[in-house]
């Protein structure tokens, strides 16, 4: 039997690589970077030199972390973990959008108000006054003000 077949015999049924995979080994690289930067000013300064130690112990951490997480042959659990952190991302996506009204290219032409019985957003022309509004969804009726 060939390495090249045991490895992949080995790897067989094994988890991988994922988004979590990335971002953990990127923030990895991160602390070392910044481990080995405050560990040449370590010289002149001890405080950065204990700085430097913690990064290092931190990203031998996330390393082994990373590793047990792709060689993993629980792949429910490691599914979980992979859920969780992109609906953490998603979240801080959300809240650190610059436009948190993301609407189409026409909004000079048309306003958006959503229907208050079955909330489906419903484009309107942008003409000014009072207007009944029928949903094409529920058939509701109600008022829409324009300005």
């Amino acid at each position: 039997m060939s390495f090249k077949s045991r490895i992949a015999r080995f790897l067989y049924g094994r988890y991988g690589a994922d988004p979590l995979y990335n971002a953990l080994f990127l923030i990895q690289l991160i602390f070392l970077f910044l481990g080995t930067l405050l560990g040449v000013l370590g010289n002149f300064y001890t405080v950065f030199a204990v700085i430097s130690t913690c990064l290092y112990i931190l990203s031998l951490v996330l390393f082994i972390w990373t590793v047990f997480r792709c060689l993993s042959r629980n792949i429910a659990a490691r599914r979980k973990e992979n859920q969780a952190y992109l609906r953490l991302k998603a979240k801080l996506k959300r809240l650190f959008r610059k436009n948190k009204h993301c609407r189409p290219a026409d909004t000079d032409t048309h306003i958006f108000r959503t229907c208050p019985q079955c909330n489906v957003n419903l484009r309107l022309p942008r003409e000014a006054g009072k207007h009944t509004v029928k949903c094409p969804r529920c058939q509701n009726r109600f008022t829409v003000k324009v300005k």
